[in-house]
């Protein structure tokens, strides 16, 4: 009977165990979307954020932790998290883009201003979907709701130009 608990309680841990990984949301850097799309074609999903932005950590902490967004977002994009404040130089669609500072201990990432900027202005957070070709399908600034995000990742996925 003890015996017959523990077989319960282990089937049961390595149920949630594979249900809560199943969720965790894989994050790419540039070069390894780059990577692997040359095996397989899928957009490319970018969030611009900061580490002192307190509505980036909103959505990182609500829209991004949904388990049917990580779902989608592993197995029809490809992920990438971009700190607009990065200073390591990225290469991405064969061009470098690096660290411009602007004041003391201040400045943005030139690859965050290329993707995120609406109208010349980066404002955090910032959401990018690029087709294959790493065209710009779609870009917002602000939150996202975990609702707002999938209606945006399903239109991604109908567009002609993905």
């Amino acid at each position: 009977m003890i015996l017959l608990k523990r077989i319960h309680v282990i089937v049961a841990l390595a149920l949630l165990g594979s249900v809560i990984c199943a969720a965790q949301l894989k994050i790419h850097s540039f070069e390894k979307a780059e990577v692997l799309q040359k095996s397989e074609n899928r957009p490319v999903v970018v969030f611009i954020y900061t580490d002192w932005c307190a509505y980036c950590q909103a959505m990182k902490n609500t829209a991004f932790i949904d388990r049917q967004i990580a779902k989608k977002l592993n197995d029809q994009f490809y992920f990438v998290a971009l700190n607009g404040e990065e200073k390591r130089s990225i290469r991405f669609n064969n061009h470098w883009f690096r660290y411009k500072p602007n004041g003391a201990n201040t400045g943005t990432h030139e690859l965050a201003e290329a993707l995120g900027a609406i109208n010349k202005k980066l404002a955090y957070p910032a959401l990018v979907i690029l087709n294959s070709r790493y065209e710009i399908i779609f870009q917002h600034s602000g939150v996202l709701t975990g609702k707002a995000l999938q209606v945006v990742l399903n239109e991604a996925l109908r567009s002609p130009a993905r």
